[in-house]
């Protein structure tokens, strides 16, 4: 049986507001636990000094107000669990240090990755950086056996210094941990960002860190030796990734999203020489300094299986000040795009090394430098495409209008990007391939295949609406149905899915991006960001990520296509809508609500499709809940899924017309909302929800919390 029960101040709670407040120090260590009236969760404040072992369990909501020091204890917090931080500045400003000789273990997951944001972002405010202080980590690996020690106290608070004892200590763990809206400057040069560490040791996991909107770095680290595996950073405002005083760790898989005006996305000063492998930087928007700052004299660094993408022709990508360390730096394997390869390695005006650091470049195994999109030839495509066709990536393709392949196989290389022109109507720019055509989509973590807006491309802010979308119609549209459902493509007649074919493949889709898309054709005739009509399960979707589309992120008609690792955000309509007796199975989907729509999951049309690893995050309102059984006949098999619904609109799981219940089963689902009671809603018109929730009570390994 799922077990259930509403989120209330118990006595547990009450206990540990107890234990916190015994802690003493600072502000005075506290903790007192209140229901957040916006979402009914219960929020527990923290403040001052933590030193007894400590956990924050992912039923609460953590708020830190001021500096929170945990001295000489472990803090544990649960996969899942949020912290907020108060917003404030100078002695006001909330952040949280982990000193020397305690320990954080953070140990979140895919699913339940454990999120530190702003209490202004949490209470419904816009995302922005500076809206508390961020996450600091004091080590013990300073300096270790250094002659001459570089790693001073920590520049905002001198109360804390790092040791110099043990090159592999650990500080504990920090894994699939999101660090969000942060950064704070105490007063110039003594800034918060979004992740400090000041000398931790090899011993610490960080691993699969996440920092967005910093209002300074995204990760800063003062010398020691931890190293930093399959992190991502960008929207940070100084430097996205910025190395000091002796860092010596390795770093791996390290992803680089310039989106803003910032200063370098890697800094490296003060004797510095880390290892930089599989790094993917791509840099947007002007850095003042560089993709790559090699900062005053004695740095050096090493690149191996490295991207550098520099879309800005702001006349350096990799610069230099002072005297570099040349025997201790080394390329291989590094790919450097950009506009203008000339100025590739550029001196900073009072003079560098970039000649020095350029000779080694050109030194290394499997260097290469070529031009990036900024500087690539736009190509037009418009009307059908009827021969097998390649879009290479030293090419921006351009679709003018409806562009449709027929009866041929269109490959799209990694690291292509195809943009649409704005229009609307029959001046709409979409691509769709039709039944018995092929698209060979076939990206990769490092080099994605873009689909995107000329708007955008150009260098417009990105938006919905900016495009049409990708299509795809498939040959198994009610396969041996006797109640056929799948019609004509709603936005133009012409293509009809086929019907013989369960297994049919329309090629593939891995590693795709498809942004600012979503176009009102007519009423309820709208192109999504990614359409598939009877598609197949011999076509293969996997890791495809649309953001900000005008109607659907998603819509699947019909068909048997799967759909693994896809990624969906900051569409107007439906996240993901399945309809007509689509029976796929979706794998661990990842759903993120941060704007007003419709649903997160809409079903409709007889379907049933089977979700799995499906984690939903519901962070604005959706009128028609997280996931909406719509009209009559919709089933549904969850496993292994979370749904978390931080919004208090009434409607969790949302149902109109008779649900086919012998179709539908939860195993091993959790409900997370603010009232546990609204988990299941009828329409005012009526629907299924109380059945709904008695096959959910059935199940094995559900709960509501």
């Amino acid at each position: 049986m799922a077990t259930k029960s509403r989120t209330v101040l118990i006595a547990l709670n009450a206990l540990m507001a107890l234990s916190l407040t015994a802690c003493g120090g600072g502000g005075g260590g506290g903790s007192a636990a209140t229901n957040d009236t916006n979402t009914g969760t219960t929020l527990s404040t923290l403040a001052g000094d933590i030193t007894t072992d400590t956990t924050l369990t992912a039923d609460t909501v953590w708020e830190l107000d001021g500096l929170v020091a945990v001295k000489g204890a472990t803090l544990t917090i649960e996969p899942g669990t949020t912290i907020i931080g108060k917003s404030g500045t100078g002695a006001n400003t909330s952040y949280l240090v982990i000193d020397k000789d305690a320990d954080i273990i953070a140990e979140g997951t895919a699913a339940e990755p454990i999120i530190f944001t702003s209490k202004t972002a949490y209470d419904g405010g816009a995302e922005a950086p500076g809206q508390w202080g961020g996450l600091t980590i004091i080590g013990n690996a300073a300096d270790v056996g250094s002659a001459t020690p570089q790693v001073e106290p920590y520049e905002v608070d001198t109360q804390f210094v790092a040791g110099t004892t043990d090159a592999a200590d650990s500080s504990g763990i920090l894994r699939y941990v999101e660090i969000l809206n942060s950064g704070i400057t105490m007063e110039q040069d003594k800034e918060i960002n979004g992740l400090s560490m000041v000398g931790v040791g090899s011993g610490t996991i960080v691993d699969h860190v996440t920092v967005k909107r910093s209002d300074d770095d995204c990760i800063e680290i003062w010398g020691g030796t931890v190293n930093v595996s399959n992190a991502t950073v960008e929207y940070c405002t100084d430097d996205q990734f910025d190395i000091d005083d002796g860092y010596s760790g390795t770093v791996t898989n390290l992803t680089i999203n310039q989106h803003t005006d910032g200063n370098a996305g890697i800094e490296m000063s003060g004797s510095t020489a880390a290892t930089f492998i599989g790094l993917n930087l791509t840099q947007n928007y002007s850095d003042k300094e560089g993709a790559i700052y090699f900062k005053k004299d004695g740095i050096g660094g090493h690149f191996e299986n490295c991207q550098i993408i520099d879309n800005v022709d702001d006349g350096l990508t990799i610069y230099s000040t002072g005297n570099a360390d040349e025997a201790n730096i080394s390329f291989t394997d590094v790919t450097l795009s950009s506009p203008t390869i000339s100025t590739n390695f550029v001196d900073d005006p009072n003079g560098g090394s970039a000649a020095e650091i350029e000779a080694a470049f050109d030194a290394g195994l499997g260097n290469s430098e070529a031009l990036s999109g900024a500087a690539l030839q736009v190509s037009t495509l418009a009307g059908d495409i009827t021969t097998d066709t390649t879009l290479t990536a030293d090419t921006v393709w351009e679709l003018d209008g409806l562009v449709a392949v027929k009866g041929a196989t269109l490959t799209i290389e990694p690291g292509t990007t195809i943009i649409g022109k704005s229009g609307t109507g029959a001046n709409t720019s979409y691509l769709v391939i039709d039944k018995d055509a092929d698209i060979i989509a076939e990206g990769t973590v490092a080099e994605p295949i873009i689909f995107t807006s000329k708007t955008a491309y150009d260098g417009g802010a990105e938006a919905p609406g900016q495009w049409g979308g990708l299509t795809i119609i498939g040959n198994a549209a009610d396969v041996g149905s006797a109640t056929p459902q799948v019609e004509p493509y709603e936005v133009d007649t012409q293509f009809v899915a086929g019907s013989t074919d369960a297994a049919d493949s329309s090629g593939i889709l891995r590693y795709v991006e498809i942004l600012n898309s979503g176009i009102t054709m007519e009423q309820d005739k709208e192109i999504n960001g990614l359409s598939m009509v009877g598609v197949g399960s011999g076509t293969i979707v996997d890791h495809v990520t649309v953001k900000r589309s005008d109607d659907d992120c998603i819509e699947i008609w019909g068909g048997t296509v799967n759909v693994s690792y896809a990624t969906v955000e900051y569409c107007t309509d439906d996240q993901f809508d399945i309809d007509d007796g689509y029976s796929g199975t979706v794998t661990n989907l990842t759903i993120n609500q941060h704007t007003d729509g419709n649903a997160g999951i809409e079903m409709s049309g007889s379907t049933a499709a089977t979700f799995i690893g499906l984690t939903l995050t519901q962070n604005y309102s959706d009128k028609e809940g997280a996931i909406y059984f719509k009209k009559d006949g919709i089933g549904g098999h969850f496993e292994n899924c979370r749904i978390i619904d931080n919004v208090d609109d009434g409607q969790t799981i949302y149902s109109t017309g008779n649900a086919d219940e012998a179709r539908i089963s939860f195993a091993n689902v959790t409900i997370t909302s603010p009232d546990p009671s609204t988990n299941f809603v009828d329409d005012p018109n009526g629907g299924t929800a109380a059945e709904i929730e008695t096959v959910f009570d059935a199940g094995t390994g559900n709960s509501e919390n």
